[in-house]
């Protein structure tokens, strides 16, 4: 089950709380309620997804589809408190270098990320 709530940040910027799984039928929620403020308008959204708990693939291409339509609006689309988990898969399939590491929404908002800190894999030698 995923509970979502939109909130308007300070900087203008809305502000999508993510709480629970974002499976196949979570994606999908997460899809519309991001279209939809993008229709409205409001393309400027970071999603904290620091209650989420499974992010699947359907999530991660819904996520990078709906980056694509902010940024084709002008805007962009952030994530923020990504847990641990979720990022390590963020990082496994090269999605964080379209989603940088913003460790909390003020921090995304602001457009502020934390750097890379993977480091480079070794070469045999």
């Amino acid at each position: 089950m995923l509970a979502l709530s939109v909130e308007a940040h300070r900087t203008g910027c809305a502000v999508v709380v993510a709480t629970g799984e974002l499976d196949l039928a979570g994606a999908r929620r997460v899809l519309d309620k991001l279209d939809r403020l993008i229709t409205e308008g409001r393309d400027r959204v970071v999603l904290d997804m620091s209650g989420v708990a499974f992010c699947g693939a359907q999530a991660m291409s819904a996520l990078v589809r709906t980056r694509a339509r902010a940024q084709r609006a002008g805007g962009w689309l952030r994530l923020a408190a990504v847990p641990p988990h979720v990022r390590r898969v963020f990082e496994r399939t090269d999605l964080s270098r379209l989603f940088p590491h913003f460790p909390d929404v003020a921090a995304a908002a602001s457009g502020r990320p934390i750097p890379d800190q993977r480091t480079p894999p070794t070469r045999a030698r």
